[in-house]
């Protein structure tokens, strides 16, 4: 903080003027005078800097633009140089044909930078084909080389229980398949089945055909054979070809039925899984219709459980009949009508056909019967 003026001077006149005399209050404006004087040499030299360290202050600094040497004197006289290197400095950049970067310094050299140092590769995989394009980095997946591990394990889950279903329904065709086999040719799988399949019985419809045809024959040919026994030939015969017939349909039936079973496989199963749900809810519906069923009897007629004998639609409706009785009693009751009759201060009762007379006799009420 700068000092302001703090000591002004006493204009001193000489005898016999009054005006400057020596007495106590000009020699006190002396003494604080000189006393702050003290006090601030005393503080100027206790804030005052140390020689040593003014000897290490900058006194001058010079710098030679050519060689781009600075040069530091200090307050001792001592001198210190720094080399700033500016002819390191890039004065001018650019780009040759072989796309490098070309810098030219200041004291004339230039420096090569090959910029594809500065480029990161890409490579790709046999499950991603990296590119690169106008510098922008394009990552694809390659099609069909995604595999299970690849997947989201909820996906692989998903995935391998539809494996474990397909399974399943080629397990369940390949049973229908067998069993179209064994009812239409026959399965070594199946015992006896060689002699109870369609194959089986058109066989012996064919050759039961094939007899009835020859004694056909042999019965035209054949004078002695009776007109009844020709038209009974005729018959089987006849009967022989319509179950021929229809063991060839029966044949095609049984084909179609197994190209079906494959194709009605899943529909069975999904009819199965709605009978299983279908039948536990009608299990909940039936006992619950027996639970109501019980709770029903309890509310109407009571006995399903003690204390239902008083709480019950019955048991209320008895009361209310005796209730009834009671109130159909009580409304054949004919309460009287009583007034004053002011001729002869007596108390009479209003009937349809008699009524109350009373008088009052030593503080007492006396009625008596009258015809109105």
């Amino acid at each position: 903080m700068a000092y302001q003026p703090y000591y002004y001077i006493t204009d001193w006149e000489n005898e016999p003027s009054q005006k400057t005399a020596v007495n106590r209050t000009n020699l006190l404006h002396m003494e604080n005078g000189i006393k702050e004087a003290d006090n601030r040499i005393v503080q100027i030299d206790a804030n005052k800097a140390d020689k040593s360290a003014l000897n290490t202050m900058v006194k001058d600094v010079t710098l030679d633009t050519d060689t781009g040497i600075l040069t530091v004197t200090l307050q001792n006289g001592t001198t210190k140089t720094y080399d700033l290197d500016i002819e390191k400095v890039v004065t001018n950049f650019d780009i040759n044909d072989q796309n490098q970067l070309v810098l030219t310094l200041a004291d004339g050299t230039q420096k090569v930078i090959d910029l594809t140092r500065f480029v990161y590769s890409v490579e790709s995989t046999a499950t991603i084909s990296m590119t690169i394009t106008d510098r922008v980095m394009r990552a694809v997946i390659v099609d069909g080389s995604v595999t299970m591990e690849k997947l989201d394990a909820a996906i692989q889950t998903e995935f391998r229980q539809y494996m474990l279903d397909a399974q399943s329904a080629r397990d369940a065709a390949l049973q229908y398949q067998k069993f179209a086999k064994r009812y239409t040719l026959g399965d070594q799988d199946f015992p006896g089945s060689e002699n109870d399949c369609a194959k089986y019985y058109y066989e012996q419809t064919k050759e039961d055909a094939a007899t009835s045809g020859q004694n056909a024959q042999q019965a035209a040919d054949s004078a002695a054979v009776s007109t009844t026994q020709a038209g009974i030939a005729s018959t089987k015969a006849a009967a022989a070809t319509a179950a021929a017939n229809q063991t060839a349909a029966d044949v095609l039936t049984t084909t179609q039925k197994a190209t079906a079973a494959g194709a009605s496989e899943q529909v069975a199963r999904d009819k199965a899984t709605e009978a299983g749900t279908s039948q536990t809810a009608a299990g909940q519906s039936a006992a619950a219709a027996q639970a109501s069923a019980l709770m029903a009897k309890r509310y109407s007629d009571g006995g399903v459980v003690p204390e239902d004998a008083e709480d019950n639609a019955k048991w209320y409706w008895q009361q209310v009949q005796i209730l009834k009785a009671q109130v159909d009693q009580a409304a054949k009751i004919s309460i009287p009508q009583f007034f004053v009759d002011m001729s002869t201060m007596q108390l009479k009762s209003r009937t349809a056909a008699k009524g109350m007379s009373f008088r009052l006799e030593a503080g007492k009420f006396i009625g008596k019967e009258i015809l109105q």
